[in-house]
């Protein structure tokens, strides 16, 4: 099962100053380099949630690269981290994992879809009651899939097809072994997870640091 993990950057930012010192010094000097910000402390949330998984061997990891360049921990089982807006979330699995996560905003989602999204999933979005909404549950899947082939945008977007099911599920237009899970986890938000597990845990475990 595909376990989820969450950090609130609200509850981190009043000891930020004491608990950078948990996370690696290469993290360390991204957080330093946003100075207070919402995006130092994203950071800083992510780094933290890999330290309350994996240990303290987190404060001096050995991060390699996989075959298409995804970053792992050797001899640790497979994660995958996102953040947006007050969360940063990590997805531990056995196998490969993906984890994407959207904050609901106003954004130029027409135009953005015209770029980066399949013909299939525009037309989606053409009979939805909620194309707005959608798009971002779109957006997350694809997102995820990407994140756990470990590709990013080597592979573009628009040249493969997943589609919402249902308020929990999703469907692959192609061949794939991965199942699709989207969770309702934080009011506002939109929460993808694609996998090779049987199943995704319906919730998500917040930490506190």
């Amino acid at each position: 099962m595909v376990e989820l993990f969450a950090a609130n950057i609200h509850q981190i930012a009043p000891r930020a100053g004491e608990l950078i010192a948990l996370v690696d010094q290469e993290r360390q000097a991204r957080v330093r380099a946003f100075g207070d910000s919402r995006s130092g402390l994203r950071t800083l949330a992510a780094g933290l949630l890999l330290y309350a998984i994996f240990g303290e061997q987190t404060s001096h990891p050995h991060f390699e690269r996989g075959r298409r360049g995804k970053p792992v921990l050797p001899d640790h089982a497979p994660f995958n981290i996102t953040h947006a807006g007050d969360y940063a979330v990590l997805a531990l699995s056995k196998q490969n994992v993906g984890v994407d996560l959207e904050q609901f905003r106003p954004l130029d989602w027409r135009r953005i879809a015209e770029r980066f999204f399949h013909p299939e999933e525009r037309a989606f979005l053409s009979r939805s009651q909620e194309p707005e909404k959608d798009f971002f549950r779109i957006w997350t899947l694809k997102e995820s899939y990407l994140k756990a082939e470990g590709t990013g945008f080597s592979v573009s977007p628009a040249s493969f097809a997943v589609l919402p099911s249902g308020e929990s599920s999703a469907t692959f237009f192609g061949e794939t072994n991965y199942r699709f899970e989207q969770l309702s986890a934080f009011p506002g938000y939109c929460l993808s997870v694609c996998s090779l597990e049987d199943t995704v845990s319906p919730s998500v475990i917040l930490k506190e640091f």
